[in-house]
């Protein structure tokens, strides 16, 4: 059955992911409510995103001048041939399998013992051994959602069974934020799935509007209970907010305009990044634990056990400056467009992997820099058994798949050069 095209918004989305991705919750949460709200810093909205879009186009169509220069040479493009991409799909989604069923473990495990939960965070409690342990693999619900979506492509489960997980996927969420009090996680889970699922047309698009229609709808609801259970533990929850008011992220980012940009409050360093996020924690136990959201709290002259952040982009403003906010986003755009060719990423474990730690951390509408660039490097370190599994078992010799290949062509230009209505046999 032939495959449908993808539609135009999906290949603008394919041609300009990171762009898109960073342009997203402006387009549909921050500006809309600063518009309608005549939030007076809506022109340092507009700036501040701006800057992080433009650097994430730049790199992104320089990538498309180049794919067009070379079809309009009539060069063939470059994308992972499936000679080098051959997989086992039986074998990728027993990997998946084992990475849910050990993520979910770990989360509700991490939960039960009150890592993460917003009392914990109240109280300043230390993590145990037990938590410590368990910490690696609490992002590896981003891992499971790409090896799902990477096993049904190659067909090692279908469409309703890759669901299926999900489906436990996001309800581990759900229980994660009832446990913990807090709904920032699974929020970010929620777009990162609806992400993926858009890119690799796991789903019809009408599921995922509709699935984002009723987040809004349940979203005060959700806000209501958040904060009776918040009270109940004995947390101090203000009763002037609304579910309304919780989603002025744009009075979040118009803030550090108050305050201007470059502030070194202590936040890690190029170096302090890749010490802590390439370094497990039981070979340098004695680092202290970071936290750039409770940095920036204290500089707004609040608790050292509370965080504040001004959303990604405008938290590296304040941090480093508009020129940095640039570069940093040419970086990630260079490591998404290096995922490329994006209609075959499904099929490619590693590759559909990397994309959702990126969505999941530098790229996720909420994040803190650098702290989330961090978690990232933490997550795709322990990732690493996943990794090699799916090297050493779940992929095909390519080598014994060229050959079959060669010799197929082989064969082919064979039969074409002795049938009698070939070109060979028109020479006299």
């Amino acid at each position: 059955m032939a495959v449908k095209p993808p539609s135009v918004p999906l290949r603008l989305l394919r041609r300009f992911p990171t762009t898109s991705i960073v342009l997203a919750p402006y387009a549909l949460l921050f500006l809309p409510l600063a518009i309608w709200n005549d939030n007076p810093q809506t022109d340092f909205i507009i700036r501040t995103g701006g800057l992080a879009v433009g650097g994430a186009f730049l790199v992104e169509a320089a990538v498309a001048l180049v794919v067009l220069g070379e079809r309009r040479a009539r060069r063939q493009q470059s994308p992972v041939s499936v000679l080098t991409a051959r997989w086992y799909g039986s074998r990728v989604a027993a990997v998946a399998r084992v990475v849910t069923v050990t993520s979910i473990v770990a989360n509700l495990t991490s939960v039960l013992l009150g890592g993460g939960t917003l009392r914990a965070q109240v109280d300043s409690a230390v993590p145990s051994g037990v938590l410590t342990v368990l910490s690696p693999f609490v992002s590896w619900a981003y891992v499971a959602v790409a090896l799902i979506i990477a096993a049904n492509a190659l067909g090692g489960l279908s469409r309703w069974g890759a669901v299926r997980w999900l489906v436990a996927l996001l309800a581990t969420q759900a229980i994660m934020a009832y446990l913990t009090n807090l709904t920032a996680r699974a929020t970010v889970f929620l777009v990162l799935l609806a992400t993926l699922a858009i890119l690799t047309r796991l789903v019809p698009r009408s599921w995922i509007l509709a699935g984002a229609a009723a987040c809004a709808v349940i979203w005060p609801t959700v806000f209501e209970i958040r904060n009776a259970l918040r009270r109940a533990n004995g947390i101090d929850v203000s009763e002037t907010v609304s579910a309304t008011d919780r989603l002025r992220f744009d009075e979040q980012i118009g803030r550090a305009a108050q305050y201007g940009a470059g502030h070194d409050l202590g936040q890690p360093d190029v170096w302090s990044a890749l010490r802590y996020g390439f370094v497990p924690r039981f070979l340098d136990p004695d680092r202290p634990t970071i936290s750039s959201g409770n940095l920036i709290n204290e500089f707004l002259g609040g608790s050292s056990i509370s965080s504040y952040t001004f959303q990604p982009v405008a938290t590296a403003w304040f941090f480093w400056g508009p020129l940095a906010v640039v570069l940093l986003y040419v970086l990630y755009a260079t490591v998404i467009m290096g995922l490329r060719p994006w209609d075959r990423i499904a099929r490619r474990p590693g590759a559909v992997i990397v994309f959702a730690l990126m969505l999941g951390g530098p790229l996720s509408w909420f994040s803190t820099p650098p702290d989330v660039v961090v978690n990232m490097l933490q997550t795709l370190v322990s990732t690493t058994p996943v990794l090699l599994a799916l090297r050493l078992w779940a992929r095909a010799d390519t080598r014994r798949a060229r050959a079959i290949e060669a010799n197929r062509v082989r064969s082919s230009v064979t039969v074409r050069s002795t049938h009698p209505s070939g070109s060979m046999g028109a020479v006299r």
